[in-house]
């Protein structure tokens, strides 16, 4: 149970319009590699904060179906924080709206 208010307090924090503090994202990504139930959790606490417009959007540039997007897009981008590969500057970017070079292509898959 507290594990599981820990991820739903720190997924809101990095999945809502505010930037995370480094020491969230720290903790966030810790919680994420150790533990597939919170990358389960974190994916769907991520599907649910699109929609229908940003669902198009993600699909043309996950080069995936409307309907597949979201999640495609969502698995890819926790896969990146698990790994390392998206970093705490890449959260804020993305927070700020402010597409990357290596945001566009960890949505992208490559």
């Amino acid at each position: 149970m507290r594990a599981r208010t820990t991820t739903v307090l720190i997924a809101m924090g990095l999945l809502t319009a505010c930037v995370p503090t480094r020491q969230d994202y720290d903790a966030y990504v810790t919680l994420l590699q150790g533990s597939s139930r919170a990358r389960n959790e974190a994916t769907k606490d991520c599907v649910r904060g699109f929609d229908g417009k940003s669902s198009r959007n993600l699909g043309l540039l996950t080069d995936t179906s409307d309907k597949d997007a979201v999640r495609v897009g969502c698995d890819r981008f926790i896969a990146a924080v698990v790994s390392g590969r998206a970093t705490y500057d890449d959260v804020v970017d993305i927070k700020r709206q402010r597409p990357t070079p290596k945001i566009i292509k960890i949505f992208q898959g490559r």
